[in-house]
């Protein structure tokens, strides 16, 4: 997983983001069936505000192999709420596949650290482990009001 700053040609094209992180198939090691799993995206700190301005699936996640694993889903949130930025999105080749979706109008202000989390759950009694493509952008806002912070 990447977790990149955007130049200023970039956040023009990413409606304002000014981060994207990009997760692949590679990313997603959990091997047990129906389990989620959930990746650190970057840290947050007092002061700071986030918020998910979009999300681009770039490929299809899917195992080439099988068929029947049909989802793969993700949420993007924090630690208190799982889906704050962006409610489910489904991944997979196999199942109801969306390509472009915008993040939720929701943009926090955080009072205490935290991370930005990424959920992606499989489908029932498939695991994570077991995709073999894969590549999803997540585009990210973050406002930094902390003293001395450009």
């Amino acid at each position: 997983m990447r977790f990149i700053k955007l130049g200023a040609e970039e956040v023009n094209r990413a409606e304002s983001a000014n981060y994207v992180a990009i997760v692949t198939w590679q990313d997603l090691t959990d091997a047990t069936a129906s389990e989620a799993q959930v990746l650190n995206l970057c840290p947050i700190d007092v002061k700071m505000a986030v918020g998910v301005k979009k999300v681009e699936l770039k490929t299809e996640f899917a195992n080439s192999a099988d068929t029947a694993n049909n989802s793969t889903a993700l949420t993007v949130g924090d630690t208190a709420t799982a889906n704050s930025f962006l409610t489910s999105m489904e991944l997979n080749l196999n199942g109801t596949t969306v390509y472009l979706k915008e993040g939720t109008s929701t943009k926090t202000v955080y009072t205490a650290t935290d991370n930005l989390k990424a959920t992606f759950t499989p489908a029932t009694g498939k695991t994570l482990a077991s995709l073999t493509q894969g590549e999803v952008h997540i585009y990210v806002r973050i406002e930094d009001a902390r003293p001395g912070i450009a």
